[in-house]
């Protein structure tokens, strides 16, 4: 590496190295690259410090059948400490490699979800979801994608959560509750089938995005 390079340059390159040969692609020239699995992303951000030069890693997945405009850790996040650039490039892009290696092998665990039953299992039994509501609802939709009759069970439970709540992004949820999946939650089919809508609407919502048009057509 030469000396004085832009540590940024030092990360991408990292990244690069270890993550493209593996079907992971850059989020135009950011710091984030996604992995495509149909129903999910895995997302990897090498996320910088307001503090100090380096990078942090955060590594999870991004579920695609809930609408938001922006990428989340769903399942996931943190992986390991900051790896700080103390002005040795060599030595930086070495730790930044290690680091995307680390990512890659989070990547491999998060494949494993494309597996249905397994993804169930794990999110279910997520003690780390984002919030309760969020955890109800995630346990819910892949329910519903595994045609699993407990779907009915986090509705009726999610249902309650949300009657009363005046939060923006909750009463959403509360109206797709009521106008949307009451009138299907009973049919494992329909339900499936909206889930598998949403996911492709979504799917097409992030394919339009700058940076995110490498997502397959095909899912």
């Amino acid at each position: 590496m030469p000396a004085n390079a832009n540590y940024n340059k030092l990360i991408n390159q990292a990244a690069k190295t270890v993550l493209k040969k593996e079907g992971l692609f850059q989020k135009g020239s950011s710091r984030i690259w996604i992995d495509d699995n149909g129903w999910y992303l895995i997302v990897v951000e090498f996320q910088p410090s307001n503090w100090e030069r380096g990078s942090y890693l955060n590594v999870g997945i991004h579920y695609l059948w809930d609408e938001k405009g922006y990428l989340s850790f769903d399942y996931g996040h943190r992986v390991g400490g900051f790896v700080r650039f103390a002005g040795n490039d060599e030595k930086f892009y070495a730790d930044m490699q290690s680091a995307a290696e680390t990512a890659m092998q989070k990547v491999m665990e998060y494949r494993q979800f494309a597996e249905l039953t397994y993804a169930k299992e794990m999110i279910i039994g997520n003690e780390k979801a984002q919030s309760k509501t969020r955890g109800l609802y995630n346990n819910m939709m892949i329910c519903g994608l595994c045609q699993d009759s407990r779907a009915v069970e986090y509705f009726d439970q999610l249902l309650c959560e949300l009657q009363f709540s005046q939060i923006g992004w909750e009463k959403a949820y509360y109206r797709e509750l009521s106008e949307k999946i009451a009138p299907i939650i009973q049919d494992t089919a329909r339900m499936r089938s909206y889930i598998c809508n949403k996911i492709a609407c979504q799917r097409d919502f992030w394919r339009a995005k700058s940076g995110m048009k490498k997502l397959r057509e095909d899912d």
